[in-house]
């Protein structure tokens, strides 16, 4: 299963992976804690992903100009 990485300090999308197989409990995939399985929305140039975990969901932000989200 497609999962999408975070950080969870910041919530900034690092990537996409796959669920491992060895982690499915009955007959579910275990997600880590960083990872959703909802699909970042697209961003345009100088925007990012951003997971806001308590919602559930990504939010599209300003790519910062400081480095911290680069």
């Amino acid at each position: 299963m497609k999962i999408y990485r975070f950080n969870p300090e910041t919530g900034l999308y690092l990537g996409e992976d796959f669920a491992d197989d060895a982690s499915m409990r009955h007959g579910e995939f275990k997600i880590p804690p960083d990872a959703t399985t909802i699909m970042p929305p697209a961003v345009e140039c100088g925007q990012v992903p951003v997971y806001l975990v308590g919602e559930r969901r990504w939010a599209v932000q300003p790519r910062s100009t400081n480095g911290r989200n680069e």
